[in-house]
């Protein structure tokens, strides 16, 4: 009865590893003692010492080969996981091998889906690391096109100009040369798009301050072409608004110096914190705002001329 018992439990065991691995259970047994599958009368099963020997040489074979076909899967699943995330794969695309990436996180002992382990789903697995490997290339120039857009676009935004390394022609490339990761171009360009998110916001204040300082030479712009007009005191329809608005361009205009002087001190002072010139469009600023003061000192002499 005692060996009957462990027989039982070494064939249960069996079925166990057979069914994780999608191995021939009946074979299996069979190929230890004809007498352990395929009956039910407890007298015909055979509880000799070879086949208990037999049966627990078995379950080593099985708990080895469950092993090793575990390290391979894992790694095979490993590949898969980051090939989803850069292919930003949907759940739909990932679902259907939803139950081999579980593979990733589990203990060997956690492993005991039906043939999670078989020879025909570790190959299914490769098959689609292999298709996704293909498709990698061509959706890497994607990705890196795109971020090297939305890099384009933070620079144009706060009139930096972005870094030339990762010129989208430079970028195609060296892709299709096959001579760089696209992974790594990505993240290179990860880190340009960090470190002009950072720089742009260091350069908010004077940004902010030049966006009101060219306001003001718009406003001055129309209000030359405004005193030029020899209609603008006619009772016409918007008239008064006109009038309204000359006005206060008259004021902001009077200011436009003293922004200038105080854009070219926050500029300098930014310089200093920063170690580098502040460029405005691949110019630097101190340079156009100096050009500007020395713009207006000749139009303000040029004025007094044509008064004399």
């Amino acid at each position: 009865s005692d060996r009957l018992q462990k027989v039982f439990v070494y064939v249960d065991e069996v079925h166990c590893l057979c069914a994780v691995l999608g191995m021939d259970f009946a074979k299996t047994v069979k190929d230890v003692h004809p007498s352990l599958h395929g009956t039910n009368s407890d007298n015909s099963t055979n509880i000799s010492d070879s086949t208990l020997e037999g049966l627990t040489q078995t379950i080593l074979k099985l708990k080895a080969e469950k092993r090793t076909r575990v390290s391979k899967l894992q790694e095979i699943v490993g590949k898969l996981h980051k090939l989803w995330n850069l292919m930003e794969s949907t759940e739909q695309e990932r679902r259907h091998f939803s139950e081999v990436a579980a593979v990733l996180g589990s203990s060997e002992e956690e492993i005991t889906s039906p043939s999670v382990l078989s020879l025909e789903t570790i190959q299914e697995t490769e098959e689609e690391v292999e298709r996704l490997t293909k498709q990698k290339a061509s959706r890497m120039k994607e990705l890196v096109l795109k971020r090297r857009v939305e890099l384009e676009n933070i620079c144009r935004n706060a009139h930096m100009e972005p870094d030339t390394s990762t010129a989208p022609e430079k970028i195609v490339a060296l892709i299709d040369s096959g001579l760089v990761d696209p992974c790594e171009l990505l993240s290179n360009i990860e880190a340009q798009i960090a470190k002009a998110n950072e720089e742009s916001h260091t350069r908010k204040d004077i940004m902010e301050r030049v966006d009101k300082w060219l306001s003001a030479c718009d406003e001055e712009t129309w209000l030359e072409e405004y005193n030029q007009d020899d209609n603008r005191y006619s009772a016409g329809r918007g008239a008064h608004l006109n009038l309204k608005r000359a006005e206060k361009a008259r004021l902001l205009v009077q200011k436009i110096p003293t922004m200038i002087d105080n854009l070219i001190d926050k500029t300098f002072a930014w310089e200093d914190e920063s170690n580098t010139p502040f460029l405005y469009d691949g110019v630097r600023l101190v340079a156009i705002l100096e050009e500007q003061k020395l713009r207006r000192v000749q139009k303000e002499e040029d004025k007094k001329r044509y008064r004399v």
